[in-house]
């Protein structure tokens, strides 16, 4: 059975109140895509979006981008979802544009709790990583907001009849175990707290949660990938793993400073290692592909080769990704897709400009990462 296809959408590019507070009225990480600095010759920066920096939680624009992805065979949406102890940011994308779009049912949407500090690299200052940022919101859990999350969620998000199910069950992923593991104390602990959400959702007639866990970490391995989590996830509840994105070459750790740029095909390589190493486990694993990489919109705009560090958002630039390149890594995930009979494959991203993943139109290559989806997800 043909997957479903999922981009993955980063809700910062619309007014958002909490932002506001922090960067003055108007603010939106389109400030960030508009100054982005070329680091190198040849550097594709800054990104100019065909479509201009338009205002995401416009439900006319939300239109637009339906749309487009409904019509290069994306089925769906997996947005970026932030709370913490009931403050909430970047929820306007989803409330007041997308489900509000007239179209709005030509495509499902999903959740990823982004559960992770919410840090200002929005850019990192001079000599400084996102580590040494100050935190806008902390990521936090407890057995309450676990509830509230769940109620809430009900309200909004579940009983909507293009939300996506899994075996009628709503999909639900979080973004990091470190939080809850912090929260709960072990996988028995986080297993409990899953259990309280789900039965929230269960007086409300529904049949339960599909709960997946993203094992994609930067801090964990040269691939940032922790296979280990699989068994852990199990333990712990969840009924599913993906990696948010695969962006490091297996030769991360030997990249030198003074030229860290990695070649797409190396990455191509590490999609095939990682889904090899994931697939059959513990855990169903549905798989990602990865359009690009380039953090360099978040550096500080005085940084220039060599850089100080690799750590984010100082990873190194993926070049020479292509369509075409992209479209041999989707034909090679819908066939890893077939093979472990996972329902979806997930893209990253439909709009991550400020990492430079990006399926939105852009000046250079238009819709031709579209396209590629369409071409390499068809039957």
């Amino acid at each position: 059975m043909k997957p479903e296809v999922f981009a993955v959408y980063f809700p910062n590019f619309h007014p958002s109140p909490f932002n506001e507070r922090h960067f003055g009225g108007g603010w939106s990480e389109w400030e960030l895509v508009r100054s982005a600095p070329p680091r190198f010759p040849g550097h594709h920066q800054p990104l100019r979006p065909s479509w201009g920096h338009f205002n995401e939680a416009d439900p006319e624009w939300s239109a637009r981008e339906i749309d487009l992805a409904a019509d290069h065979g994306i089925t769906g949406f997996l947005v970026d979802w932030f709370w913490s102890h009931g403050t909430q940011l970047l929820h306007e994308q989803l409330e007041q544009g997308f489900l509000k779009a007239k179209n709005s049912k030509r495509l499902k949407f999903a959740l990823m709790w982004a559960n992770c500090p919410w840090v200002d690299f929005f850019p990192v200052d001079e000599g400084k990583v996102a580590a040494d940022m100050p935190v806008l919101l902390p990521a936090f859990h407890s057995g309450a907001d676990m509830k509230a999350v769940a109620a809430y969620c009900l309200d909004h998000y579940f009983q909507h009849e293009n939300y996506w199910r899994i075996d009628g069950r709503p999909y639900f992923s979080f973004f990091s175990y470190a939080p809850l593991l912090k929260a709960f104390g072990n996988a028995e602990g986080v297993a409990e707290a899953l259990g309280e959400f789900e039965q929230t959702v269960q007086r409300a007639g529904l049949p339960g949660m599909h709960f997946n866990l993203n094992i994609a970490n930067v801090d964990v391995s040269t691939l940032c990938w922790n296979f280990d989590l699989i068994g852990t996830a199990r333990q712990a509840g969840f009924q599913s793993v993906f990696g948010y994105n695969v962006a490091r070459s297996s030769r991360h750790q030997e990249i030198p400073l003074a030229r860290p740029l990695v070649d797409y095909g190396e990455i191509i390589e590490s999609h095939r290692y990682l889904w090899a190493n994931c697939a059959n486990k513990e855990l169903p694993f549905f798989p990602t592909v990865t359009i690009g990489y380039d953090c360099s919109p978040r550096w500080s705009p005085k940084a220039r080769f060599p850089l100080r560090t690799l750590d984010y958002p100082y990873e190194p630039i993926i070049i020479n990704n292509s369509p075409g390149r992209f479209e041999t890594l989707c034909r090679d995930a819908a066939r890893v897709a077939e093979e472990t009979n996972s329902p979806v494959v997930f893209v990253n991203a439909w709009n991550e400009w400020t990492e430079g993943n990006v399926l939105l139109p852009e000046e250079q290559s238009g819709t031709a990462y579209l396209e590629a989806v369409r071409r390499g997800f068809q039957p």
